[in-house]
């Protein structure tokens, strides 16, 4: 009978009668089964012989047995054991003890034995293990390990359900690798949205000699971000790939290990650890459970920037929704560093518009026709505005202001600001339309347009503010607004060079304006008949 004693104090028996035989290797089909890579697939055969004695040979060469601390080969055949004789394979040593037994079957059923001959001799030979198993201690470690492994990324998934701070989920991450992976150092990088400079957001160290040693391989951490793998090297100093800066090597790291953050939207920074007191290398369970963590903490940290993007996008759709064409606030929302608040000089096109003759028609009408005519008439202008990639300034009793240019500028902002206007005027046929349907007087418009610096920003007190140009080319852009004639488009000479051949223009008129010491050369857009200038103006700003 063969007993072997596991680690958790379990028994395994079989019953080997005179001329039975047991195979002993790696694989599962195998009688007794040994879990070690130094251990062959097939390798060795365990048989009863006559007496009581066991006979003992090696499968093949280049295995290892030891009877009696004596090497067995497979060229010297097999080696006869006796009643208390033992034998030794890999690191699991086993003792005979020939004693007599009454016939039966085995019945055991941890047996590993496929199948068994009933005892017909009155001896049976008692094979016991001596000590506990290395590998099945190995084994049954790395199940442990691998159970805790476990409980710590569900903890890990379960606290970063509602955290949307990636400060706080790239120091959550650390904690739990300094808690689970024997490193001395460990740091977790981001790359920053704006710069694409990798920054360390959590440090953290074993004891407070290593945390004077502050740096890390930014080789290593730089090499797993762009090959976007699992970097590890258990020898620092011999490795050819890792060309390391002096600091790292006078701090004596000895091995390290890096996984990258990757999420659906590319590699967000990396994770990394190292040991630097003790030479012992890492496991592969512990860059497993690096990697485990780290595609976690990608995982959060794509979901917290899901959620600030989300966030950005509420903040200017409710701030922006009513003054700016759609693409200008998804641009914004995507790329917020285009968006500077404090004010900035920059090249724009101002437009204002007004409604002619609106004095004397809102002493005559009531004050809900004027509200529902204005509705109607400032619906079909904000349209054509968006529609030409402007942004919707202001609204000014009867006029509204529109910029060209700001936030976001282009080549065509002058030429889009014109085919707005010609745009808007055309409007008024169909506004006009609507108004006589609903008994509402009709109304005409003035427009005047100007280019130049400006002073853009969000402008205002505490309680409210707002984003707005002003300047010298807001002031001339709503003095020749006033002086057009209804029906009318004013542009400057500045606008006028930015339009090249896009749009028919009067010949040039010196005009003074209030409050500008110098004449302004202003020119009227021609934009009858339609069919003459509808295509030029979808050129400009196509």
């Amino acid at each position: 009978m063969f007993t072997i004693q596991e680690a958790e104090g379990m028994k395994r028996e079989w019953d080997l009668p005179e001329g039975g035989r047991l195979t002993v290797g790696r694989a599962p089909d195998n009688d007794i089964r040994i879990d070690d890579l130094r251990v062959s697939r097939r390798h060795a055969v365990i048989r009863a012989a006559a007496h009581g004695t066991v006979l003992l040979a090696n499968i093949s060469k280049g295995n290892v047995v030891l009877a009696n601390d004596a090497a067995v080969t497979a060229e010297m055949g097999e080696a006869t054991l006796a009643d208390g004789d033992s034998f030794k394979i890999a690191s699991m040593r086993f003792v005979i003890t020939r004693r007599e037994t009454p016939l039966r079957y085995t019945d055991d059923p941890l047996s590993m034995s496929t199948s068994m001959a009933p005892v017909t001799s009155g001896f049976t030979s008692l094979i016991t293990n001596s000590f506990i198993s290395g590998s099945r201690q190995h084994e049954i470690e790395e199940l442990r390990r691998k159970a805790q492994m476990l409980a710590q990324l569900c903890e890990m998934s379960a606290a970063l359900a509602t955290v949307f701070d990636t400060q706080s989920i790239l120091e959550y991450a650390t904690a739990i690798v300094m808690r689970a992976i024997p490193a001395d150092c460990c740091a977790a990088l981001l790359i920053d949205e704006t710069t694409a400079e990798l920054r360390p957001v959590s440090l953290r160290f074993r004891d407070n000699e290593t945390a004077n040693q502050r740096s890390i391989s930014r080789t290593a951490v730089r090499t797993a971000i762009e090959q976007r793998v699992m970097l590890s090297s258990h020898d620092v100093l011999q490795d050819m790939n890792l060309k390391l800066s002096e600091s790292v090597v006078m701090q004596s790291i000895s091995s390290l290990a890096c996984a990258p953050l990757i999420g659906r939207d590319g590699i967000y920074g990396a994770l990394y650890i190292d040991r630097r007191v003790t030479p012992d290398k890492f496991t592969d369970l512990d860059t497993q459970l690096l990697g485990a963590v780290a595609a976690q903490a990608a995982t959060a940290v794509e979901a917290t920037r899901a959620h600030e993007r989300s966030q950005r996008e509420a903040l200017a759709r409710a701030a922006f929704a009513r003054f700016m064409p759609e693409h200008i606030i998804k641009e914004l929302v995507e790329n917020p560093e285009k968006y500077q608040l404090g004010g900035v000089n920059k090249r724009l096109t101002v437009l204002f518009c007004d409604v002619r003759g609106f004095t004397k028609l809102a002493h005559r009408a009531r004050p809900e026709t004027i509200v529902d005519l204005l509705n109607i008439l400032f619906t079909a202008m904000a349209a054509e505005i968006f529609e030409h990639h402007g942004t919707l300034n202001k609204y000014i009793g009867d006029g509204l202001m529109a910029l060209f240019g700001a936030p976001l500028s282009s080549e065509h902002d002058a030429a889009n600001a014109v085919a707005a206007a010609i745009g808007m005027q055309r409007r008024v046929r169909e506004v006009n339309q609507q108004l006589t349907a609903k008994n509402l007087p009709t109304v005409q418009l003035g427009i005047g347009i100007n280019t130049g610096e400006a002073t853009v920003g969000v402008i205002g007190a505490h309680q409210r503010s707002e984003y707005t140009a002003i300047g010298d080319t807001v002031n001339i852009a709503s003095r020749i607004e006033g002086i057009a004639r209804p029906g009318q488009i004013l542009v400057t000479a500045t606008t006028a060079a930015e339009l090249g051949q896009a749009f028919a223009l009067s010949a040039p008129e010196a005009v003074t304006v209030k409050n500008i010491d110098e004449a302004v050369q202003v020119y009227s857009v021609n934009y009858e008949p339609e069919e003459a200038t509808t295509e030029p103006a979808k050129q400009a700003f196509d």
